[in-house]
């Protein structure tokens, strides 16, 4: 059985713009074409900065537990797509 993971985040803008709703749409109905199951992380409008290019502050895109907890899992091979 296959697994996808959806990740969703735009880096500006309102939560409610019509490119995070187009992403929710088309990120999710790629991941079902191409997957048994979907698991979705939706971030919204979070920056996309890391600690790689900028200074250790809170906030940073690899600083979020949700995204350390994903990218774990996806390197355990708990996904067999990432889709974005």
């Amino acid at each position: 059985m296959s697994k996808a993971l959806a990740w969703i985040r735009k880096s500006k803008g309102d939560d409610d713009d019509v490119g995070l709703e187009d992403q929710r749409e088309l990120v999710q109905g790629f991941a079902k074409d191409a997957a048994d199951e979907v698991e979705v992380l939706d971030l919204w409008i979070h920056t996309g900065f890391s600690t790689m290019t900028r200074d250790n502050s809170a906030g940073l895109l690899d600083q979020n537990d949700r995204i350390q907890v994903c990218v774990s899992d996806l390197e355990a091979g708990e996904y067999s797509h990432l889709v974005v």
